[in-house]
């Protein structure tokens, strides 16, 4: 699977949260063993955080996840350790992966991803990413909050950090609703490396040399939702929108600051 744009993959994130349950989920005795959710569908979405332009295209949707005691692996939030779980506060160690970015147009399994307006910028690789996610909700209402650092020069180099707020809207027969917000901060190496223009590049490109400045760089706004066909099956649904700003705003990569990205798939869940 090739990697994601950065809003689909909060989309994805953020719809697999309602359907399966994430670091605000309070759970007095979690899963646990082998479990998860798996499903499919389409979704539109920009080729990259701040492109013009956005495609259609499908979307596997592998929420796999194995628990023992306070370890989890799972293929949505890769690997964690369950430092504190109360009803009002969890807190997680984790231990995942940033995908890069392509610097041109790539056909994959799912159909294209990248965009040829970065020929020239050059790809950034995957790397690991090594952290801390939790939620509080002491205030009755769930504040989640993550930090992650990247490991190795590999990759963006940098470290970033996002706060927000899932909040379920509907629950009503076969019905869920639920509403998310987001805002995420990065320092000047993760900017640099998606939204920064260095003299190498400006010189293989017709960018401008540009540099961002450490702090707010996006928000999103979301709603998803998710009606049971039966206790398994799940038609779901995800709209959301994601907005570039502070200095990444400015950045000569980015065409359209604001973008919506939905998603529509069928899910199994075990």
């Amino acid at each position: 699977m090739k990697s994601l744009p950065l809003p689909l993959s909060l989309a994805c994130s953020a719809l697999l949260l309602l359907v399966t349950g994430g670091v605000r989920a309070a759970e007095p005795a979690p899963t646990e063993g082998f479990h998860g959710f798996i499903g499919a569908g389409a979704a539109y979405s920009p080729t990259y955080v701040g492109a013009k332009e956005s495609r259609s295209h499908a979307v596997l949707l592998p929420d796999l996840r194995y628990r023992k005691g306070a370890f989890e692996a799972s293929t949505l939030g890769g690997l964690r350790y369950w430092a504190v779980e109360r009803p009002d506060f969890q807190f997680a160690l984790t231990l995942g992966a940033d995908a890069g970015r392509e610097d041109h147009k790539v056909k994959g399994f799912l159909g294209q991803s990248g965009s040829d307006r970065l020929r020239g910028m050059g790809k950034i690789k995957a790397s690991g990413e090594l952290g801390v996610a939790g939620s509080w909700s002491g205030l009755g209402l769930p504040l989640n909050f993550e930090l992650k650092t990247a490991l190795g020069k590999q990759g963006h180099g940098g470290t970033l950090a996002s706060f927000g707020s899932s909040l379920p809207l509907l629950a009503s027969g076969p019905l869920e609703l639920g509403a998310e917000v987001s805002l995420g901060f990065a320092d000047t190496r993760y900017l640099q490396s998606y939204y920064g223009v260095s003299a190498a590049q400006a010189a293989a490109t017709s960018f401008k040399e540009f540099h961002p400045k450490a702090g707010l760089y996006g928000a999103d706004l979301g709603l998803s939702a998710r009606y049971k066909l039966s206790d398994s099956m799940s038609l779901m649904a995800n709209a959301s929108y994601h907005r570039v700003l502070g200095d990444a705003a400015k950045s000569p990569l980015v065409k359209r600051k604001g973008a919506p990205t939905v998603l529509v798939g069928l899910g199994y869940t075990f």
